[in-house]
């Protein structure tokens, strides 16, 4: 009996201890689980390697060795070298780290930027540079654009059977003019609408020719000038092909069984309200025997009468040069499925240019004309074309990294600067790059 009291007293005194802990449990106040660590933010800031081709001689384009800036980084070569006349400048908490300067030496340079920083572990990349060596320009320059014209055929046509002549005021049908010129072999001079200039007649003399082609109609060149070549020494007979428009006149002119390109299995087409793309063009289709094909690049679809143009001169490749600022996506899906069709362009005028050249494997002369102003780079087209040779475009003090690229890819020995200082600077003709 006292055994059974005993053993209840000692549950009851169990399952009262049991209780207590359970409601001190429940009374205390409750404690949050533990977080994990937040995770590091990433580092944002890179380092950054400077351009991948360089000149001898030619100024780098400076360009910032971390990026975006970390005034508490420190950036250094850690591997390998730069180039001769390279330089790394910047420093903590001062100016931003930047490549700068002018390679001194032909060859190729490998090294490791390494950017180190307060708060983060290092960054490395690895760079690579060629240096390569460009020609010395040569500078083509005339009097006004009609005498420039002139002196750019006489650096090229030591003759001529035939030459071609275009308004010199208007860029249209010497666009026109300029790739069917160069398949023919024979130069594009321009003139004024009411006498031709004494520089027109001068270089006509010289390359005596049998025929004079004039592109356009009386309300650009007038009669009178037809007058005045055919009463050039030779006597050539002068034949004037022009239409209602520039688009009509750039038809009609690839259309003439004697002076047009009336058959060929590719053209080029190009907007024909601006002058940068079809410029860029003709010595391109130049080498492939095809006309540049004049367009109103804002409509949706080609003509009746461009379809007409190219079918009967059995065109089946279009190249279409411009971006669709230019020629349109319409025009584009209009070619389909008559033509195959290609688009060579760029984010400019000057990148563009650079698309059309990668048809040229190689040249012994690169042309440089300005990509802003039209008159000392229309009589360029044929000359560059007949020699297989491509023409840049450049703004009026630089030269695009990607111009100078390109020569050093063709492996260009000459390099023509077109046009006086006020249309191309000497900084051009110093490759001063942008």
């Amino acid at each position: 009996m006292t055994d059974r009291i005993t053993s209840r007293l000692s549950l009851a005194s169990g399952a009262l201890g049991l209780a207590l802990v359970a409601g001190a449990l429940l009374a205390a106040p409750a404690t949050a689980a533990p977080l994990p660590a937040e995770a590091a933010a990433p580092n944002p800031y890179n380092p950054t390697c400077p351009q991948a081709r360089a000149n001898v001689g030619i100024d780098l384009v400076a360009s910032p060795a971390l990026t975006p800036n970390d005034e508490d980084a420190t950036v250094t070569i850690s591997a390998g070298s730069l180039p001769a006349g390279v330089v790394l400048t910047g420093s903590p908490r001062g100016a931003a780290y930047a490549f700068s300067g002018k390679p001194s030496m032909a060859g190729t340079s490998s090294f490791t930027v390494k950017a180190v920083f307060e708060d983060a572990p290092p960054k490395t990349v690895d760079c690579t540079m060629v240096v390569g060596e460009l020609p010395a320009p040569i500078r083509i320059a005339g009097t006004d654009r009609y005498d420039q014209a002139a002196r750019v055929s006489a650096s090229i046509f030591s003759e001529a059977e035939t030459v071609y002549v275009a308004s010199g005021e208007k860029f249209a049908d010497a666009l026109s003019a300029s790739s069917v010129a160069g398949v023919h072999g024979a130069p594009l001079l321009l003139t004024q609408a009411g006498a031709l200039p004494a520089s027109t007649a001068t270089e006509l003399e010289r390359l005596a020719p049998d025929d004079v082609v004039v592109v356009g109609g009386a309300l650009t060149i007038g009669d009178s000038v037809l007058r005045e070549l055919e009463e050039v020494s030779s006597h050539p007979t002068v034949t004037r092909i022009g239409g209602v428009d520039r688009y009509d006149g750039s038809r009609k002119l690839i259309a003439d069984a004697t002076f047009g390109v009336p058959s060929s299995p590719m053209a080029y087409l190009a907007d024909g309200r601006n002058f940068p793309d079809a410029l860029a063009a003709s010595p391109a289709a130049i080498t492939t025997n095809a006309p540049v094909l004049l367009v109103d690049g804002s409509k949706n679809a080609l003509t009746q009468d461009e379809i007409a143009t190219l079918n009967d001169a059995g065109v089946a490749d279009i190249r279409i040069a411009g971006g669709t600022n230019s020629v349109s996506a319409g025009i584009e899906s209009s070619l389909v499925p008559a033509f195959t069709s290609k688009r060579v362009s760029g984010v400019n005028r000057y990148e563009g240019a650079v698309a059309v050249n990668q048809a040229f494997a190689t040249a012994r002369v690169a042309f440089l004309a300005s990509g802003e102003l039209f008159p000392d780079a229309l009589s360029a087209g044929p000359a560059a074309g007949h020699t297989g040779n491509p023409i840049y475009l450049v703004q009026k003090s630089c030269v695009p990294v990607s111009v100078l690229d390109d020569i050093e890819r063709i492996g260009a020995t000459e390099i023509l600067v077109l046009g006086g200082t006020n249309t191309v600077s000497a900084e051009v003709a110093a490759l001063k790059p942008c």
